[in-house]
């Protein structure tokens, strides 16, 4: 499975976003991007991913099978951000594959994650909180992890925050489970 692959440009990425959610300028803001940040966008198999109240999904880094969502000031829409807490979400796909879902536990195996804790599981969804790599420096390598079955695809979703961070903790869960309901339902087929 290669739900959980990190990109090189995401480290440098993360610690951009991350450092501006800090001193208060976005992250399109600083670096003049004519992009701006999204609260949905179309991905492979016709996933809608949604970002959760107050992020935003960063318009650079989309592309069919993977996106980085960030908070939404840290990518220039101040505005938009409200209260939600620093952090930065990575979504891959890959095509649905028949049966069911990994476990946490599977998944943290194959992904070399720990003391996997608060797993929930759904008919289409799995999520859980360990400890593992983290993409950039200052992050806390407690993470909320999930898959969730999108339509024709499945999404593999890590939540990072800041070493002591909201998302880290408890609140983190709430910002998974957001972005996928928000983007099941978006995603579902128009009957």
């Amino acid at each position: 499975m290669t739900t959980w692959t990190c990109k090189g440009p995401l480290a440098a990425l993360g610690l951009v976003l991350l450092t501006a959610c800090e001193g208060g300028q976005g992250f399109g803001a600083s670096s003049g991007a004519a992009k701006p940040p999204l609260s949905r966008a179309k991905m492979a198999g016709g996933v809608v991913l949604v970002a959760p109240d107050g992020f935003c999904i960063d318009q650079t880094s989309l592309e069919p099978r993977f996106a980085v969502v960030a908070r939404c000031d840290g990518l220039g829409a101040p505005a938009s951000a409200g209260a939600a807490p620093r952090g930065l979400i990575t979504v891959s796909l890959t095509p649905s594959k028949s049966g069911l879902l990994p476990s946490a536990q599977q998944i943290a195996a194959e992904t070399a994650l720990q003391n996997v804790s608060n797993v929930e599981k759904g008919e289409n969804h799995v999520t859980f909180r360990a400890q593992g790599r983290i993409p950039v420096g200052g992050l806390s390598p407690n993470q909320w992890r999930g898959v969730a079955r999108m339509g024709t695809q499945t999404a593999g979703i890590a939540v990072y925050g800041p070493e002591r961070g909201d998302i880290a903790s408890a609140s983190g869960r709430g910002v998974l489970s957001q972005l996928i309901t928000r983007s099941m339902k978006a995603s579902a087929p128009v009957a």
